[in-house]
């Protein structure tokens, strides 16, 4: 019966990201004023341009961030601006300001209805642009490795002719999405950007990982098995014997974790993070395990430490039995036994 269900369930996760693959195409509303007309007396855009070309991306954001702003634009550290800057028909580089990430991440952790925007910013006048973008609903990270879990048991001259005039009228289009449920905590999001529908020259495209942060996530916890442990069990030959257990052998069990604050499960590590923890043994016996983990962060490696609590389930003797006694092979002489073990152990977090 326990392999009917645990093939039920391995077979309903595999298949479970299937049905979330709900699609769209979302079409952003221009924000009231938009496009923004600015002169750009200090040519912000012109030394955003050049820091792009000595790859100096934080210079170049850090002058098209303070371009936006100087048209009135007041940036919102938690919404997410996905930015095009349009320097010639060869270089348009497309990245997103979000609180302090750098340009070119592509990471989102979960949307909201209205706190996705695009910014267009261009010498063109009005700042023409065609703007497509493809949503694809995913399951969670925790969703799609719940099977595995389950298993244990350009041209330069060009460019520089055109930023090299003297008009510095500078344009900035500024839409905003209303993101539908369905794409708000884990999709897919493609950015296609032309200077028209007509054209099929491609400006820019990218695709950003829009992942919500969670509170789960899966581990193996190995700990130390109690000093001096027996189970009592009946011989080969009917007699009933006492079977000592390896000293310090190390016990495993699959554990699901929960975060007390949201974590990033796509991150490099997950050492800092405080979390409880439950599991069983993988082994013959059923051994529940409930505990507290945490560790830190080493640099080469993550340390991960748990402490907890499991519960074994042993024989005792019924009255009337003892050790070195012959016995019936179809007589059960033992009643179950609850073992109370503290454990302590390092545990291999995932994903």
């Amino acid at each position: 019966m326990q392999k009917i269900i645990l093939i039920f369930l391995l077979t309903f996760f595999t298949i479970l990201p299937a049905f979330a693959q709900e699609r769209a195409i979302l079409v952003p509303k221009p924000v009231p004023g938009a496009p923004f007309k600015i002169n750009d007396e200090k040519d912000l855009f012109g030394q955003a341009y050049r820091w792009f070309l000595e790859s100096d991306v934080e210079m170049g954001t850090k002058q098209l961030r303070a371009l936006v702003q100087s048209a009135g634009i007041k940036l919102d550290p938690d919404s997410y601006y996905i930015v095009v800057a349009h320097f010639t028909d060869n270089v348009n580089p497309i990245g997103m300001f979000h609180g302090s990430d750098d340009f070119f991440s592509a990471r989102m952790f979960g949307l909201h209805e209205d706190n996705l925007y695009y910014i267009f910013i261009s010498r063109e006048e009005n700042a023409p642009s065609f703007l497509s973008v493809l949503a694809t609903a995913k399951a969670s990270p925790f969703e799609e490795n719940l099977p595995a879990f389950l298993g244990f048991f350009t041209s330069i001259s060009s460019m520089e002719a055109r930023l090299a005039s003297s008009d510095l009228d500078t344009w900035i289009d500024m839409r905003r999405f209303k993101v539908p449920d369905a794409f708000r905590k884990n999709s897919d999001l493609s950015f296609l950007v032309k200077q028209k529908l007509s054209e099929d020259k491609i400006l820019a495209k990218t695709v950003f990982d829009n992942t919500s942060k969670e509170k789960w996530s899966f581990g193996v916890a190995t700990a130390i098995t109690s000093v001096n442990d027996v189970d009592i069990i009946v011989g080969n030959d009917g007699t009933i014997i006492v079977d000592p257990k390896p000293n310090l052998d190390l016990a495993t069990f699959a554990v699901i974790n929960y975060h007390f604050k949201a974590v990033d499960t796509k991150a490099k590590t997950l050492a800092t993070s405080f979390h409880l923890l439950g599991g069983l043994r993988l082994g013959q016996s059923l051994e529940p395990l409930i505990g507290v983990g945490g560790g830190v962060a080493l640099g080469i490696i993550d340390l991960h430490l748990f402490v907890g609590y499991s519960v074994e389930f042993a024989n005792q003797l019924e009255a009337g039995y003892k050790i070195g006694q012959h016995i019936n092979t179809e007589v059960d002489p033992f009643k179950l036994q609850v073992r109370g073990k503290p454990r302590f152990g390092i545990e291999l977090k995932f994903p």
